[in-house]
């Protein structure tokens, strides 16, 4: 079952909107200054955080066919297989881990749209995960993600990894 990512459209509506205010912001100076070859800068940045935005409608968890896919637009799109998950648990997630995808650069990756309740997955060994995709990985024991109905998630990957909620 495919689970959303919770907070996405909040992500998605901030980067948006930085995108025009740095579009805007940055065409207003330069035009005032009257240098108009500047003025491609920011408006570069700013039709790139928008197609950032854009990019963020696609963020779930889903677990299928023995594994667990996760994904996050462009910027993470991991799958795993259930058998190298030891065991899921409820955690929580603080505004200062940030949102998005972050690490704390020894053993741990989160996907996180949104702060509160999330849950904490860790693997039986460590598992290569995407912080940026394409140039850095971590070998992560844990990953932490958001979904939307964060207590049908939990309950239905541990019945798919044979655990009760005793088993926490």
């Amino acid at each position: 079952m495919r689970y959303p990512l919770a907070g996405r459209k909040t992500v998605e509506r901030l980067t948006k909107g930085s995108g025009i205010l740095a579009g805007v912001a940055g065409l207003a100076r330069a035009l005032s200054k009257r240098a108009l070859i500047p003025a491609a800068l920011p408006l570069a940045i700013g039709w790139g955080l928008l197609a950032l935005g854009r990019t963020l409608g696609d963020a779930y968890v889903e677990i299928e066919d023995g594994t667990l896919h996760v994904k996050l637009g462009a910027f993470f799109d991991e799958t795993i297989p259930l058998t190298a998950i030891e065991r899921v648990a409820g955690s929580s997630w603080s505004l200062l881990g940030g949102l998005g995808v972050r690490s704390n650069l020894k053993d741990m990756v989160a996907v996180s749209t949104t702060v509160g309740p999330v849950a904490e997955i860790t693997f039986k060994e460590t598992h290569s995960l995407a912080v940026l995709p394409k140039i850095w990985r971590i070998d992560a024991k844990r990953l932490i993600v958001s979904p939307e109905n964060l207590s049908e998630f939990i309950e239905e990957l541990r019945a798919e990894l044979g655990q009760g909620e005793d088993d926490d």
